[in-house]
């Protein structure tokens, strides 16, 4: 790809497979809680967004705020989870190990949350430094805010930026920059080839399968 400068990775999804696991916890918690809502709708409704717009949506949904408390216990069941079940996503050491561009990750997670994933399954010293978090900026993604800010501190152009996406919203936000973005479906996200197409519809350049297709897929 002519004048790419950058390469900036969403995290949950793309780096890590963390997704299946926090929202089985975070379904359980909200159902226990008095807020039934299943696995699949979650999958459906959530992914890729923010905790606060998560939050949001189902406090608008069930016209109540959600406790603090359960947020709090979700959390903690989140962390247990993923200390016990949670994997880097399959092939990206290799490719992180092949890619010679600079490299940065930008998500709409947390700081803690960012580097507690990565250091889990031994990336984080691949973005040590790099990473960026909606909670630095005033709105998360679908808004374009995280991935400007990221390009802003690796002094590089947004035209000159390629971003990897897993879900809508993060293509969406990556796109609303003004960057390129892959995105990325493997056979098992979310079970089937519409989620392809939406990533398409919301402006991916392409859509791949398997992470070890990236490094030539640069070369396009």
């Amino acid at each position: 790809m002519a004048n790419l400068e950058l390469i900036i990775f969403d995290c949950d999804g793309v780096l890590v497979n963390s997704e299946p696991i926090i929202n089985r916890i975070f379904a359980k918690t909200l159902t226990e809680g008095g807020f039934p809502i299943t696995h699949e709708e979650v999958t459906q409704k959530f992914i890729g967004k923010s905790l606060v717009t998560c939050i949001n949506i189902i406090e608008e949904t069930y016209g109540r705020t959600v406790p603090a408390k359960l947020i709090e216990l979700c959390k903690e069941r989140e962390m247990i989870a993923l200390q016990q079940e949670l994997q880097a996503t399959e092939g990206i050491a290799t490719v992180l190990e092949q890619i010679t561009l600079p490299t940065c990750v930008a998500s709409n997670s947390s700081h803690r949350h960012i580097q507690f994933v990565l250091k889990l399954t031994g990336l984080l010293h691949q973005f040590d430094g790099k990473l960026y978090s909606a909670y630095d900026v005033k709105r998360p993604k679908p808004f374009p805010d995280v991935y400007l800010y990221a390009a802003k501190q690796m002094e590089k152009a947004p035209e000159n930026c390629l971003v990897i996406e897993d879900s809508v919203t993060g293509v969406q936000a990556a796109s609303a920059a003004q960057m390129v973005v892959f995105g990325y479906a493997p056979r098992s996200h979310q079970g089937n080839s519409s989620h392809h197409d939406a990533l398409i519809a919301a402006g991916a350049k392409l859509v791949f399968e398997d992470m070890y297709q990236l490094p030539s897929l640069l070369k396009l």
